[in-house]
């Protein structure tokens, strides 16, 4: 395939031939670096490809007292590799992706002010480019230039000055003076979605983590709940219920009751946690409205209390898919969480080993109670979910490590002889894993990377073998390594094969 540097350099060879220093002091010299995007070594690289191709010819030659230079010169190959590609070129229906969509289909969720700030710059830019562009017109007018050039500088010119005049057109509409004038709403600024596809948490954490400032407005068709932020803190709330829907006397909040009225709206706020659908729309163009109750809370806490609310499987799995889910910890509680004491207790029980039911069992509630927990804890950013690879490292060690184990009871003179388990014990007492009647103890460090925690695992596996060996002989390990390897699940397997596991007998054997 010919791409777009090849064109360049085959072009310039269709007039005659030329050293790779020629063609790149031709390329600055002709300002083609100003409108083109191509660099020394992509020269070099494209002539080297070009001359494998046979498109190009290399004559190496050396004057007097001067380095040895490859002169290139166009092949017949090369001239009809060159009229095809133009043919490509010029008649391409190639679509033109632009990078700046990106921001604007993502504009919505940055705040509306901050959104202007950087759209100004952007469109400096592109004024300063249209001036430049124009400036360097003129100055190839006046000297002369070839008219190909002085279309490419036309087209540099006319290309920011349309995208400027679009960029302003945007940055009318995001700061609602277009929709002053026209007196309809463009909705470019509003943010919208249905929460069953939008975690509610993560919803209000977006707002808050990008500082936003507006309204949020979230209806079932029954009830309507506002909550009004301030640079990403929830300030104000109301709650209604839509007309048509039944009358419920007692779900009027009195605004002017404000010691009566913020508990009322808080329930009301935070049981949209528990809401599994629902249309919602932030406008940042909003403010909250007179009747506006004051809340006075941080985020954090407006988070965890709502997730406190959630009382069902299907929401809680959102974050705690299964009792064999494993968390770590990605952040200790901020000054003023209000954690309640088994909100502690199991914060202080992940690891980054123990799963979703060992943490129950170790803190005496159920997986429901635990699971609930866990959710509060990761929506209100303190927890995430572990990492895939090494939970199933940690895994694949405790299953294999365990196996091994047990695969040696039928030689034993003795039923709970654990003689072999203590001698494995003492050779790996500079490592923070040990058997205890069986099982594994493991107690590596979570922060570990997954290849630091393999290290350990073959050190400690080795270990075990060479042990196993010494017991009981040569066969016999070979054999229950074997037999193990092949009970492991295929993922499991795979874990094995990756880490080189599978290597532990070759090594003893050196």
């Amino acid at each position: 395939m010919t791409t777009q540097i090849d064109l360049l350099l085959l072009g310039f060879l269709m007039d005659k031939p030329m050293h790779g220093y020629e063609i790149n002091q031709t390329i600055k010299s002709e300002g083609i670096d100003q409108w083109f995007n191509v660099s020394t070594a992509a020269i070099y690289y494209s002539l080297s490809k070009l001359r494998k191709q046979g498109l190009v010819a290399e004559t190496r030659y050396q004057g007097s007292g001067a380095p040895t230079k490859s002169v290139y010169r166009l092949t017949d190959a090369g001239r009809e590799a060159f009229f095809q590609a133009m043919d490509e070129t010029l008649g391409s229906q190639k679509r033109t992706y632009f990078d700046y969509d990106l921001g604007v289909f993502l504009l919505n969720k940055v705040p509306r002010d901050r959104a202007l700030a950087l759209m100004e710059k952007r469109l400096e830019f592109l004024q300063d480019c249209a001036t430049s562009a124009q400036s360097a017109l003129l100055e190839a007018q006046q000297r002369g230039d070839p008219p190909l050039y002085l279309a490419i500088l036309e087209h540099t010119a006319l290309c920011a000055r349309v995208e400027a005049d679009w960029l302003k057109s945007i940055m009318r509409r995001v700061s609602g003076q277009a929709d002053a004038e026209s007196g309809l709403s463009t909705g470019l600024m509003l943010l919208s979605g249905d929460l069953r596809n939008f975690h509610f948490p993560d919803l209000i954490r977006l707002l808050a983590s990008g500082k936003h400032t507006g309204t949020l407005n979230i209806t079932d068709g029954q009830a309507l709940r506002k909550i009004t932020f301030q640079g990403g803190k929830p300030v104000c709330a109301t709650s209604e219920w839509v007309s048509g829907s039944p009358a419920d006397e007692d779900f009027v909040i009195p605004p002017s009751d404000v010691a009566v009225a913020q508990p009322r709206i808080l329930n009301d706020i935070y049981d949209l946690f528990r809401w599994q659908e629902g249309e919602f729309t932030f406008d940042q163009g909003l403010s909250g409205a007179s009747e506006c109750i004051p809340l006075n809370l941080d985020i954090d806490n407006f988070i965890l209390g709502g997730s406190r609310w959630v009382d069902n499987w299907e929401a809680i799995q959102r974050l705690v898919p299964s009792t064999d889910t494993i968390f770590e910890v990605q952040t200790r509680p901020v000054e003023g969480l209000e954690l309640t004491d088994s909100e502690r207790q199991v914060l202080a029980s992940v690891d980054g080993i123990k799963d979703v039911a060992a943490i129950a069992i170790k803190n005496d509630l159920t997986v429901f109670e635990t699971s609930k927990i866990l959710y509060c804890l990761t929506a209100a950013g303190l927890l995430r979910s572990g990492d895939q690879a090494k939970i199933r490292l940690r895994r694949f060690f405790r299953e294999f490590a365990e196996l091994m184990c047990r695969s040696t009871l039928p030689w034993h003179n003795l039923p709970n002889d654990r003689g072999c388990e203590i001698e494995v014990n003492q050779h790996c007492e500079f490592l923070p894993i040990k058997f205890e009647m069986g099982r594994i103890q493991d107690e590596t460090d979570p922060a570990l990377t997954t290849e630091e925690l393999a290290e350990l695992y073959r050190a400690f596996l080795s270990t075990q073998y060479v042990v196993i060996k010494g017991w009981f002989g040569k066969e016999r390990v070979q054999k229950a390594f074997e037999r193990v390897s092949r009970q492991l699940s295929p993922g499991l397997q795979d874990v094995f094969a990756n880490y080189g596991f599978e290597k532990i007998p070759e090594v003893d054997d050196k």
